[in-house]
């Protein structure tokens, strides 16, 4: 059973109570991101999310992790271009000892310099594995072709020298505008009655406000381009894109199955084409990237420099293909698996709580599960048609290659193609 409230000062609550349970799921979920950054505050998102775990006024970051071990517990961060979210799952018991903790960390951080200066050094570190990665690289460098100088072609990180340059005042400047309690959702998934959230509710998260008003998000606009990393290795890692349709495209379900069908498991079309008929790649699969009011759909390959164009001239082949006729059977092995891993992740008091906290923020509204998977259900042959034939008839794809280019008209034949 769902219940929502609001608190006096603007934070909203969700409680998905779940009887059979013996553990809750809690958190707060922030809209500030990546996209809420200027290019001076690049990577400042993240870098807050990692100081919220390096003390307050009240407990040193030692006593944080010792106070949550003690109850079995442990606290989770993530920072993405929309959101940023503190959670926790600890036994229904324990519930007060973390919500002083998630409240403690979020209403009176204290941004220390020498904590700070450790702490840019840990995310630096997590820069450069990064960019050890070619998978990470093939993807950022897409993005931003894709978005070009949108904070949604930034990286979630920054970079070396705009994470060095944040000091606590910028990190005090950027959690003044952005987390207020208009802007934050409490989310709470378990065995847990209405009283009992109510309670919590108002006891650790009636303190926040704020009276800044966060400046509008810019919508993104695909524009989409070329780009090639050399590096020495064996492979050539390549990321295409076209544009997709965000959350508040009525099409996006479509979008996610099309991308399903185009390469989302071992029955997928790239997947039988590419490595299994042809053996060209061990990694190869498409992708729906939706956002709230943007999206990409595409696909990424790990193959043989030799066998770049070949496997590009294969992957444009199969969404001409879908474009032209897709069988029933295929649409329905898609609903299917959307249908199964949406009913069986909601058995997760973690995913309950994401899921609901991310609707709200995303629609304003909790939809019901019956009607999701209706819509599932709806989408017809044609609607996948209908996507395969926009993709190829709309503006220039994006294409990344990180590694090895023995085809120097790559992009160009690419773009022909559509």
């Amino acid at each position: 059973m769902i219940t929502q409230f609001t608190l006096e000062n603007g934070l909203r609550v969700v409680l998905d109570t779940m009887k059979e349970v013996s553990s809750v799921a809690i958190g707060i979920w922030v809209k500030a991101g990546t996209l809420d950054e200027n290019d001076q505050q690049a990577g400042l998102a993240h870098l807050l999310e990692h100081m919220a775990f390096k003390g307050t006024s009240k407990r040193s970051a030692r006593d944080i992790a010792i106070e949550l071990e003690n109850v079995g517990a442990s606290l989770d961060a993530a920072t993405s271009h929309q959101r940023t979210t503190y959670s926790s799952r600890v036994l229904k018991g324990d519930l007060d000892k973390v919500c002083d903790l998630i409240s403690d960390i979020l209403i009176d951080p204290v941004f220390d310099n020498e904590e700070l200066s450790r702490e840019k050094e840990v995310v630096i570190q997590e820069i450069a594995e990064a960019a050890d990665d070619p998978d990470d690289i093939v993807f950022e460098l897409l993005s931003e072709k894709a978005w070009g100088p949108h904070p949604l072609g930034k990286a979630i990180l920054g970079t070396q020298n705009s994470v060095r340059a944040h000091t606590p005042q910028s990190l005090t400047d950027f959690m003044n505008s952005h987390y207020s309690p208009d802007r934050m959702i409490l989310s709470i998934a378990g065995n847990v009655e209405v009283r009992e959230a109510e309670r919590l509710a108002n006891t650790y998260f009636s303190q926040f406000s704020n009276t800044n008003k966060s400046p509008n998000r810019t919508k993104p606009r695909y524009q989409g381009g070329f780009v090639h990393e050399d590096k020495p290795i064996a492979q050539s890692h390549l990321a295409i894109a076209y544009p997709g349709f965000g959350y508040d495209n009525p099409d996006y379900i479509a979008g996610r199955l099309f991308a399903d069908v185009l390469g989302g498991g071992m029955s997928s079309r790239l997947f039988q084409k590419i490595r299994e008929e042809h053996g060209l790649a061990y990694s190869v699969y498409a992708y729906a990237d939706i956002f709230d009011n943007a999206g990409l759909i595409g696909a990424f390959i790990g193959t043989d420099p030799d066998q770049a164009q070949r496997s590009v001239d294969l992957m444009v082949g199969e969404i001409r293909k879908m474009s032209d006729s897709i069988s029933e059977a295929e649409l329905d092995r898609a609903k299917r698996l959307m249908k199964s891993s949406m009913i069986m992740s909601r058995e997760s008091v973690q995913v309950r709580a994401e899921i609901n906290a991310g609707q709200i923020m995303t629609f304003n509204e909790i939809r019901d599960e019956q009607t999701i998977l209706d819509r599932i259900m709806n989408v017809s042959v044609n609607d996948i048609q209908d996507i395969g034939t926009r993709l190829l008839a709309g503006p220039a794809p994006s294409l990344s290659v990180v590694g090895p280019l023995h085809s120097p008209i790559l992009y160009e034949n690419l773009c022909n193609l559509n």
